[in-house]
């Protein structure tokens, strides 16, 4: 299984374009893990699945409690702001 999560990340760090080896190297990584039993049609449905979910959810969130999420924000702001600024 390790060597198909590094084949995508290869396929990742050589380009998004679309491109023939880019293709078969996601192809390659797909069988791979279907080897080992891995279904990745199902992993993606069920990851989409859960990003829908917590869109969602932040959406009810922030209409709910608009304070508190510009609150939450301002924060993550500032820590990201300290930490980039190392």
């Amino acid at each position: 299984m390790e060597n198909g999560f590094k084949t995508m990340s290869e396929a990742a760090d050589e380009g998004r374009g679309g491109t023939a080896s880019s293709q078969s190297s996601a192809e390659a990584a797909s069988d791979r893990l279907k080897d080992y039993g891995v279904d990745t049609h199902v992993m993606a449905d069920a990851a989409a699945d859960r990003v829908s979910e917590l869109q969602r959810l932040i959406i009810e969130e922030v209409r709910e409690r608009p304070l508190r999420a510009l609150g939450w924000a301002a924060a993550v702001g500032v820590v990201f702001g300290f930490w980039a600024a190392k």
